[in-house]
């Protein structure tokens, strides 16, 4: 794989003091780093069975389905709309502590990005708070937000589709063609960041989980089909952020891995 250089700006006041000027982190990607099958329990077995809880408990009774499972604010797909970002957000502020993250400005913008990318899709799913505490909407702000909700994705596309669009993007590039692209892999070898941030193969299963529900979105919106699932977007939903979790699980692994050499680069 290739090897990721890093200025190590951290080492600077001990190389001037050995005299041997500024030098780098080469970082080795561990394969041990990597989930393999001996973990296919979580990363294999949570998306599918996931899935196929959704499925049964819908088909044994819809009834319980919409009372328990869909309903705003408590009901279970929605409350992992919130714990499941929240969680992301944790591991995101735990990678600021690797060397990767403190020498690499431009692996520690992507950093900062996901956690907030995490923060403000936790937020955003409980609306700041009011489903917890149940305060009153603004009268100014429910004019504006078609589910009378302190959020800001319900006002405008801009806070809604748009991101979920990207998101489901990143879904398809990211944990389905790079991973298993040897192609495409080559294609971004040139770009140190893309290959850092690549997740492994282990990606895949939630990745297709994920697409595939958002597949039942647009089929189901179509009419094509009767209902398969009542309002499939919150189940797609848990997939996209199981997802993010599953990827930020495995970026933690592979940047705790690091093994960092130092070398002194050729004059």
């Amino acid at each position: 794989m290739v090897a990721l250089r890093i200025r190590a700006y951290s080492l600077r006041r001990t190389q001037r003091d050995r005299g041997i000027g500024l030098k780098h982190y080469v970082l080795h990607p561990k394969a041990a780093s990597e989930p393999g099958w001996s973990e296919a329990w979580w990363w294999l077995g949570i998306p599918i069975a996931t899935a196929v809880a959704i499925f049964a408990i819908y088909l044994i009774s819809p009834e319980f389905y919409r009372a328990r499972m869909l309903p705003e604010g408590y009901g279970i797909l929605e409350l992992s709309h919130f714990l499941i970002p929240l969680a992301g957000f944790f591991i995101c502020l735990s990678l600021f502590s690797t060397i990767p993250v403190k020498s690499w400005p431009l692996l520690r913008t992507a950093i900062v990005f996901f956690a907030i990318s995490c923060f403000y899709i936790a937020g955003e799913e409980h609306s700041w708070g009011q489903w917890f505490f149940y305060w009153d909407t603004p009268e100014l702000w429910g004019r504006i937000n078609r589910q009378n909700e302190t959020n800001l994705h319900n006002t405008f596309v801009l806070f809604n589709q748009l991101p979920q669009n990207i998101l489901r993007m990143a879904i398809v590039i990211g944990g389905i063609i790079l991973p298993l692209s040897s192609r495409a892999r080559r294609f971004v070898a040139r770009y140190p960041i893309i290959v850092a941030l690549t997740p492994p193969a282990a990606i895949v299963p939630v990745a297709v989980t994920a697409i595939v529900f958002s597949g039942i979105v647009t089929i189901q919106k179509s009419g094509l089909v009767d209902e398969i699932l009542a309002r499939p977007s919150e189940a797609a939903e848990t997939f996209y952020y199981m997802f993010i979790l599953f990827y930020l699980i495995m970026l933690r692994r592979r940047l705790r891995h690091q093994q960092a050499d130092v070398v002194v680069p050729r004059s």
